[in-house]
């Protein structure tokens, strides 16, 4: 039974995501599910960032027997809301891990932000991660406190670094070069538009030093194989695991017993968790 609830809220997953566009700015305000309709133990918090934007967030607990004192803190991409995430978090809770979904501002039920469908990224997201990631720590204090981030969410860990200060960071689809992001699409008639700071994000690159592990897609034509390749050898101590599909498609394709149960024994090696 458990095994069919996490194929059911994965194929949920999987069909949200094929029915938006893969780029730029997609919030939505209506949750596909929510926890308690699916009787999924978890808590609900508001947490309030620097600059006073309130932000809706659920945390996914794992049992006292299976805790491994881990917190994922979870950045996801451009589209949709937490509640697309709900096949991941509750996999990974029920693999020992705490896992911290939230809203950006402007997404699901957080406090509303004006975003226009062209960007690529806000960088206020960042102030967002920063107030979540560091309510995570305070929360559960005897936890590794990480932040496990997918494609535009990869920009706003790197952005939120140096405030948030992780543990560690999971990447998935990891951006190197948002203006490489706007060429790709540039190329495919898509208007991407960048936020001014955009040109300093080399600099926030090069102060990331906490460990780092990376799912690589081969095929992946957004975030290349070759531009993270190209980045680990700037950064030698990151991690990368390479798979064979493309954006984001890991979770999906590292499916054996369960959906992402190999991806999440990548996950727990790299953070050697038995």
């Amino acid at each position: 039974m458990k095994h069919l609830l996490y194929k059911l809220l994965f194929c949920a997953f999987v069909s949200a995501l094929s029915s938006a566009n893969c780029y730029a700015l997609k919030p939505s305000k209506t949750y596909a599910a929510v926890p308690d309709t699916l009787h999924l133990p978890f808590e609900q918090n508001t947490i309030t960032t620097s600059d006073n934007f309130h932000l809706n967030s659920w945390t996914f607990l794992p049992t006292k027997e299976a805790n491994n004192k881990v917190t994922l803190v979870l950045a996801y991409a451009d589209a949709g809301n937490m509640s697309w995430w709900l096949s991941q978090a509750s996999i990974f809770s029920q693999m020992g891990y705490t896992v911290v979904l939230f809203d950006y501002r402007g997404f699901g039920a957080s406090d509303p932000f004006s975003i226009d469908s062209k960007m690529l990224y806000y960088t206020e997201f960042a102030n967002d991660l920063t107030a979540v990631t560091n309510f995570a720590r305070k929360k559960y204090p005897g936890n590794k406190t990480g932040i496990w981030c997918f494609s535009m969410g990869t920009i706003i860990a790197s952005l939120a670094y140096n405030e948030a200060k992780p543990d560690f960071i999971i990447a998935d689809g990891f951006v190197t070069n948002p203006s490489g992001i706007k060429e790709f699409y540039h190329q495919k008639n898509d208007e991407i538009m960048l936020p001014a700071s955009a040109s300093t994000y080399e600099s926030a690159l090069n102060k990331l030093t906490t460990r780092m592990l990376i799912f690589s897609g081969a095929t992946d034509k957004v975030t290349t194989d070759t531009s993270v390749t190209a980045f680990k050898k700037k950064k030698p101590g990151i991690t990368i695991y390479k798979h064979k599909g493309g954006h984001m498609e890991g979770f999906n394709l590292l499916s054996k017993d369960f959906p992402g149960s190999e991806y999440v024994g990548v996950v727990s090696r790299f953070l050697k968790i038995k």
